[in-house]
């Protein structure tokens, strides 16, 4: 199974789980992840394409990170799941699928839990998902190149956050291509 295809900016949205205050800080490169992830949110918002935020159990993880938390603004709606995948989750379920997006980028941890699962219920649902390899994270190398693997093997295509900021401007005529080109460098 392969995932061949190329991002469509007004189908696309960006999908952060769980980057909480309690989790974070025990995976591996949490500060390049980190940077990375900020990169992916802020140039989501340059191109002003959507953001949702997925907690994982908040009461015992806590709160989405401040450094994120900032970048989001104070208007950033924030799901709650017990569910380690989104489409678990009954009410996440309706709105994700309610939704006119078909291709959905996820970044966040584990990569081996709460990304996978979340990446495989997508596809289940019909939708087109890319992860960002430097936006993940797990708790050990050895989880994070196994679910690596095992995304790839469910179809999902693996991708870096330049990447696919690049492939939705599409053009360097486009607007945001400055800023994004800034971001990046």
């Amino acid at each position: 199974m392969t995932a061949n295809f190329t991002l469509i900016k007004e189908k696309s949205a960006l999908l952060v789980l769980g980057i909480q205050e309690d989790s974070f800080g025990y995976m591996e490169r949490p500060c390049e992840v980190l940077h990375s992830i900020q990169q992916a949110i802020k140039g989501f918002q340059i191109l002003q394409l959507p953001i949702f935020v997925a907690e994982q159990n908040s009461k015992k993880y806590g709160a989405t990170i401040s450094p994120l938390k900032d970048i989001l603004g104070p208007e950033q709606e924030y799901w709650h799941k017990t569910t380690f995948s989104c489409l678990s989750d009954v009410e996440i379920q309706k709105k994700i699928l309610a939704m006119s997006i078909h291709q959905w980028i996820l970044i966040g941890i584990e990569a081996h839990i709460c990304i996978l699962q979340t990446a495989k219920g997508l596809i289940q649902a019909n939708k087109q998902v890319v992860v960002l390899n430097d936006a993940i994270t797990s708790s050990s190398i050895y989880e994070f190149s196994t679910a690596i693997a095992e995304l790839r093997d469910n179809g999902v295509r693996i991708s870096s956050t330049e990447t696919v900021l690049y492939e939705l401007l599409h053009d360097s005529r486009a607007i945001g291509y400055d800023e994004i080109d800034n971001l990046v460098k």
